[in-house]
């Protein structure tokens, strides 16, 4: 579950100087105007990012002038929620071409005054290229939003034709009526945001083997022995109480998941290393990425 947008997780990022990168931006308030270079600007900073890989841009943070200190966050700088209400910045947005499903604005009330407040926009990576109402295309490049080239532009398009396959974990606690003990699996879930199936799925999941109830194949232990590797494919896929061992495609917005049984006693705010995982879908892109066992979500079915 992804973590809410509060004034204290604002003041975080500053604090711990987290720079601007790919997929983050700050905007001091003074962004976001009514006049229409403004609103081009902010039509070309979120197509950027969801034609790139995403991110949030975050207007009312306001950055270092020193050229030494250049990206870095230096002080909330809130924009007059009674002036620009969330949903004129919606309405700026949504003049972009074609418009990016999955955006969210948040409107985050600041303790300062009864209409401060501080605008996150989350943009989705898109499966297609959007543009900017002064007509052009745009990406994230340098911390900039730059013009894309013609085979980059070509490039986004083709998206559309390949599946966006992600992956969410979840901790599942039962209590079967036939054991005295509880259950503890990592429930690994992969769903489709794109526009094409995808034939054929395929989720690669190192677990640290501390974490484990049981460890079947020595030919999957990695990294030493702290990690135990799952070959995880759509010929295995769980489904309710029900295991399919046919090539199942994943459709769009279709979910399919798998279960790996965890030690029944297994603390998952242990020291252990993080999980790492890496899925590939047909002729995407593979993703990868890595987690603490402690940051994700439990469901308790017990």
């Amino acid at each position: 579950m992804a973590k809410q947008w509060t004034q204290q997780r604002l003041k975080n990022l500053i604090e711990n100087e987290v720079e601007e990168s790919l997929t983050l931006e700050y905007k001091s308030a003074e962004a976001l105007a009514k006049h229409d270079y403004s609103k081009k600007e902010i039509t070309k900073d979120v197509s950027a990012m969801a034609n790139s890989a995403g991110g949030a841009l975050i207007y009312g943070v306001r950055e270092f002038a020193d050229p030494n200190k250049r990206h870095l966050p230096e002080k909330l700088v809130p924009v007059n929620r009674a002036e620009f209400p969330r949903e004129w910045l919606e309405q700026v947005i949504n003049s972009i071409r074609p418009r990016i499903d999955g955006l969210v604005i948040h409107s985050v009330n600041l303790d300062e005054g009864e209409n401060d407040a501080v605008y996150v926009v989350e943009i989705p990576q898109s499966n297609t290229a959007h543009q900017a109402n002064n007509h052009r295309y745009y990406k994230r490049f340098n911390f900039q939003s730059v013009p894309m080239e013609d085979y980059e532009l070509r490039d986004v398009i083709f998206r559309e034709q390949m599946p966006d396959v992600d992956v969410r974990f979840l901790i599942e606690l039962k209590k079967p009526e036939d054991k005295d003990i509880n259950e503890q699996n990592l429930i690994v879930q992969a769903r489709n945001n794109g526009s094409a199936y995808a034939r054929f799925v395929a989720c690669f999941v190192d677990v640290p083997v501390d974490a484990l109830e049981n460890v079947e194949n020595p030919r999957s232990i990695k990294d030493g022995g702290r990690y135990y590797r799952h070959r995880l494919t759509n010929l295995n896929q769980e489904y309710a109480d029900e295991t399919f061992r046919a090539n199942f495609p994943l459709l769009r917005s279709m979910t399919m998941s798998w279960k790996i049984p965890l030690r029944h006693d297994f603390d998952s705010a242990s020291q252990v290393p993080d999980l790492k995982w890496k899925i590939y879908a047909d002729n995407a892109l593979p993703k990868r990425g890595r987690i603490s066992l402690a940051e994700i979500e439990r469901v308790d079915l017990r």
